[in-house]
């Protein structure tokens, strides 16, 4: 099993690396064929992705240090899946302290209960934002959900709950 997942990392390594060197390939010929850039080696990163953690990735770099890979910020060590998976523990009910016990139970790395809290806060902060957007005076469609519970009692038959 370890080997399935040693090789699989590789893969993902692999065509990482391929993706940001077609990446300054095109930011040198394509986006800015008029200055006088050219590649300068790699620098190497680690980064943690929902397979694994692969060392040593290969960025590469320009002369000039104005290339940025779309694949990941800088300073950014994890694919942001970590943090996808802390969210949706939060919203699903977890207390911060359950989720940074799973989290350590998972990949071995331990996360504070403030780590997580600080995690959901960024989430928090996107849910009151998008409840205090403006309304529109007009909406076409009126979406209700609920649920209607048949009760059978020797007493009121429908009886609100």
């Amino acid at each position: 099993m370890e080997q399935l997942a040693n090789t699989v990392l590789l893969f993902i390594k692999d065509k990482l690396e391929l993706i940001m060197r077609e990446e300054l390939s095109n930011y040198l010929t394509v986006e800015n064929p008029e200055t006088k850039n050219t590649r300068n080696g790699f620098y190497s990163r680690t980064l943690e992705t929902q397979f694994g953690k692969i060392n040593d990735l290969r960025v590469p770099r320009d002369r000039q240090g104005e290339f940025r890979t779309e694949l990941f910020k800088p300073y950014q060590r994890r694919d942001g899946w970590l943090e996808e998976a802390v969210i949706r523990m939060y919203k699903g009910g977890m207390s911060t302290r359950d989720v940074a016990d799973f989290i350590e139970c998972i990949i071995g790395k331990h996360y504070s209960p403030t780590t997580v809290s600080n995690i959901t806060n960024t989430v928090l902060q996107d849910v009151h934002a998008w409840q205090e957007r403006p309304l529109k005076k007009r909406y076409s469609v009126l979406y209700i959900d609920g649920i209607h519970f048949s009760l059978l009692r020797d007493s009121v038959a429908t009886e609100v709950i």
